[in-house]
């Protein structure tokens, strides 16, 4: 996939982020740094990721991915800017940022009925959050010079920010106001933020997942529900997808396979949308 540098992932305890972890050390990524409000399962995480290495490159003298992990709350801007900064300096640059963090609630009764405190968590988590580690990515990342691809040597960029936007990000779904409300935002982030710095090398785009199994989306007996209900019959495929699929996504969108594309949004969704 062409991932040779530093990536950072928000999110990366459980689900999609921490596929998204795997893929990018199982890629031959130098760092990763795994953010997460849940230390122990980061912890977890990144023992799981070095036993995978060290077990796939026994007796060889192949060059380890340097894991750091940083117990944080997205919606914490002082939080956000410091450990932002300091996985920049423990790496010496950063070339990959994951905005996977996103929690996610049907709202009984739909749009007239939802919570303010159920729409102001979501908004914190899923757009201001994914907001505060692009902003202080992006500062590091236009200082930088260009990453060179591993596959032709080609300077390809300064940096790649990939957000999740989701299928909600572009289709409207019943009970999920303040989701689909945030994941048409984070859309929006993406687009204007690639506009800003196209010309410089840094390349902003989002993966638009469709219904993937992961703990946010199964442990919830209504969200799963509605999910099956839904894949039985909208989703061509017939399937939900899985962590691993995703990651691919992304992974394709971060590094220099997809070096001309900027301000996507790319839908991995067995082909929900496009009916």
């Amino acid at each position: 996939m062409d991932v040779p540098g530093f990536a950072l992932i928000t999110g990366a305890a459980s689900g999609i982020g921490r596929a998204c972890a795997k893929a990018f050390a199982n890629e031959g990524s130098a760092g990763i740094a795994l953010l997460d409000v849940n230390h122990e399962a980061l912890a977890a995480v990144k023992t799981e990721i070095e036993g995978e290495i060290n077990e796939r490159q026994k007796g060889s003298r192949g060059k380890l991915c340097q894991i750091e992990i940083y117990p944080v709350d997205v919606t914490d801007e002082d939080q956000v800017n410091k450990v932002v900064s300091d996985a920049a300096s423990k790496f010496g640059r950063l070339d990959y940022i994951v905005n996977a963090a996103g929690i996610a609630m049907k709202h009984e009764g739909g749009a007239a009925f939802a919570k303010t405190a159920d729409w102001q968590r979501i908004v914190d988590v899923n757009l201001t959050g994914t907001f505060f580690v692009l902003r202080a990515a992006a500062q590091i990342m236009l200082k930088q010079e260009p990453i060179l691809s591993s596959i032709d040597g080609r300077p390809i960029q300064r940096g790649s920010i990939v957000n999740f936007g989701s299928i909600q990000g572009v289709v409207g779904i019943t009970l999920s106001t303040a989701y689909t409300a945030t994941k048409h935002a984070v859309i929006g982030l993406t687009r204007t933020a690639s506009e800003d710095y196209a010309k410089d090398g840094l390349r902003i785009n989002a993966i638009c997942p469709g219904y993937t199994e992961t703990p946010m989306t199964t442990k919830n007996p209504q969200v799963l529900k509605a999910m099956e209900e839904r894949v039985a019959t909208a989703v061509p495929m017939q399937r939900m997808g899985s962590p691993k699929e995703i990651a691919d996504g992304v992974l394709y969108l971060a590094g220099g396979r997809s070096s001309f594309v900027t301000g996507s949004a790319l839908m991995v969704d067995g082909g929900y949308t496009s009916r």
